[in-house]
């Protein structure tokens, strides 16, 4: 699913061609303005002096390392876009592991609920047989029904559940809505619960595309201010061209060079403060994006071992004991022993604990896709 997410999503293919726009905008990002051809005529009444057209092309180039740095700074911002694309891509990657695992937790919910189903009607068989062989009430078999209906009205909320989420899963592959989807096999394997923070955090400096697209910015931004700080610094134009006389003298030759003169009225040194304002600002967009990477990892790194720990208690100890309970009471009541409510009263908590231990499998592998985002790569 994450494969044919990566090459299907609109969005994606979107930042892709983001991507490219960007590559191809780097690619000219050095290269001399266009030349100027220009004719400059001349015209004299006296025929000894020089009349005619000086035809020129002219041509601008920068200097002290003006283009290298003009380069620079669009490299980086490829390298911010990249980041971005990358970004985006680990978002939708997160997406589509939710959904998943939602699918995943609802299919296994109605396997559940089938199983609670055929136990309510073995206990509602029972009933009846109590009540026709007169060993139990009314009552009992009334109970059991409702009991029955009522694990079939969850039925049908799970089915409801497991259609929507194979609908979010369809979307973020760019399906149709109803398209079909296999059965889900397993959830993927969440790694122990001995991650620390800053372990995770490190990975996050060299993995993370929010903090690699952050970080290109201030590249970018520090390589504009350099830049800014060279427009005192003149260019240099040529120009050649031939000299045509209008006077049936011979052709000539005409060459030129010039120099931009940077005066002080106002333009080079607000242009000077605008990069070292957006070169700070940037610089500050960094920091906050790892403030918040790291208070996101802390939130969800404490979530995951809190649901792991739970699950944990849920699988070894809460779930077999009730298990082991709800057996023993059931063979008694098909045996015409016990209560029924008791017997009902076990299945229930059966029941919930089974609902809470794959919503704790869900809250595991939510937490685990935020994480592996944040990081910009898998456990």
């Amino acid at each position: 699913m994450l494969a044919v997410g990566r090459q299907l999503n609109p969005a994606l293919r979107a930042a892709a061609l983001d991507t490219s726009a960007a590559a191809a905008k780097a690619t000219g990002a050095d290269a001399l303005d266009d030349p100027i051809i220009s004719d400059s005529y001349q015209y004299w009444r006296d025929p000894g002096v020089f009349s005619g057209h000086a035809v020129m092309v002219t041509q601008a180039f920068p200097l002290w390392g003006k283009q290298n740095l003009r380069r620079e700074a669009a490299l980086a911002d490829l390298d911010a876009i990249r980041g971005r694309e990358r970004a985006a891509r680990d978002a939708l990657d997160e997406r589509i592991k939710g959904a998943f695992a939602q699918y995943y937790v609802a299919s296994r919910a109605l396997a559940v609920n089938r199983e609670v189903i055929a136990v309510t009607r073995g206990m509602r068989a029972a009933a009846e047989a109590h009540y026709a062989a007169g060993q139990g009430d009314q009552a009992a078999v009334i109970k059991a029904l409702g009991e029955e209906t009522a694990v079939e009205i969850e039925a049908a909320r799970l089915e409801g559940d497991r259609a929507a989420a194979r609908e979010q899963l369809n979307a973020l592959l760019a399906r149709p809505a109803n398209a079909p989807l296999a059965e889900p096999s397993r959830l993927r394997r969440v790694p122990a619960a001995n991650l620390a923070t800053a372990s995770l955090m490190s990975g996050a400096r060299s993995s993370s595309p929010a903090l690699a697209a952050s970080g290109a910015e201030v590249d970018a931004a520090r390589t504009r201010t350099a830049l800014a700080e060279k427009a005192w610094y003149p260019d240099l134009t040529v120009g050649a061209g031939p000299l045509i006389q209008t006077n049936n003298r011979p052709l000539g030759a005409a060459a030129t060079v010039g120099l931009n003169i940077p005066l002080p009225w106002g333009k080079e040194a607000s242009e000077q403060q605008a990069a070292a304002a957006q070169l700070g600002a940037a610089q500050q967009r960094y920091e906050a994006a790892l403030l918040d990477i790291q208070s996101a990892l802390g939130e969800a790194l404490a979530r995951l071992k809190a649901a792991q720990n739970a699950d944990a208690l849920v699988v070894r100890k809460a779930l077999p004991e009730a298990r082991a309970v709800l057996k023993s009471i059931i063979a008694d009541y098909a045996q015409g022993r016990g209560d029924p409510a008791t017997a009902l009263d076990a299945q229930h908590r059966a029941h919930d604990l089974e609902l809470k231990l794959l919503q704790l499998q869900l809250d595991e592998q939510t937490m685990l896709a935020a994480i592996e985002r944040l990081i910009g790569g898998e456990l």
